[in-house]
């Protein structure tokens, strides 16, 4: 899905590498679970992890593309501001941009966060929480490999996708899969609460992790990955 919307250029930081342009600010050989995740990535241990479950999905689903596309307007956020957390330790000295859009109507609002790591590292992460007061949200895909196309890093290019998982983190039932782009490997995550959410009725939160290229992404650092996912209760 594809939010129009213009932003000035400058708020974009030329070193993030997959970081989309403003005015596109919404978009469009994998094994089995069997190792444990690594403390690299872990900031602090999951509580009560749970092995995941392996789902036999074939093709994975789209997003639903919505017939009327809100207008509505989108401004950078600090960190104060904004509900998205991702507590990976690859991620500690390196960057973050947010921003929020809200539509006229006040219906809709899509918030999302876009992470590099430090300066010697290749590593990268995006989260995404589109909520709507009625009906599905802007951005609601059923499956994770229908939401990747909301970032640069995945838009365009081929990837393949490993198998659909379900796991457990704070914030409940989370789906994801591994992914190869090039020499790339990441997780592409998705959550939805189309019934009594965190906040609104109906909401999703969607996103990824890449691994630094030619760097494997194992998948017990996956699910680390989605283990480490939150919203905090109130952001200003």
């Amino acid at each position: 899905m594809r939010l129009i919307l213009l932003i000035t250029a400058t708020f974009l930081l030329p070193s993030l590498i997959a970081c989309e342009s403003v005015d596109e600010y919404v978009g469009q050989t994998i094994d089995t679970f069997t190792s444990g995740p690594k403390s690299q990535l872990a900031a602090k241990p999951p509580a009560a992890a749970t092995k995941p479950e392996t789902r036999s999905t074939t093709q994975p689903a789209g997003s639903r593309p919505p017939s009327n596309l809100p207008s509505g307007q989108v401004v950078a956020i600090r960190t104060a501001q904004s509900r998205l957390l991702l507590s990976l330790q690859t991620l500690t000295g390196g960057t973050v941009i947010r921003r929020r859009f809200t539509s006229s109507d006040g219906r809709y609002i899509e918030e999302d966060a876009l992470w590099t790591g430090p300066p010697d590292s290749q590593v990268a992460a995006g989260m995404l929480l589109s909520e709507s007061r009625s009906g599905p949200p802007i951005s609601d895909s059923t499956d994770p490999a229908g939401t990747v196309d909301h970032w640069a890093v995945f838009r365009g290019k081929r990837r393949t996708f490993g198998d659909l998982i379900g796991s457990k983190n704070v914030l409940g039932p989370v789906l994801w899969r591994r992914s190869r782009i090039g020499t790339t490997t990441c997780v592409a995550f998705l959550q939805r609460w189309m019934q009594n959410p965190p906040s609104g009725p109906a909401s999703t939160l969607s996103g990824f992790y890449c691994a630094a290229p030619g760097d494997t992404l194992s998948p017990g650092e996956a699910e680390t990955v989605v283990q480490s996912l939150g919203l905090a209760a109130d952001a200003g």
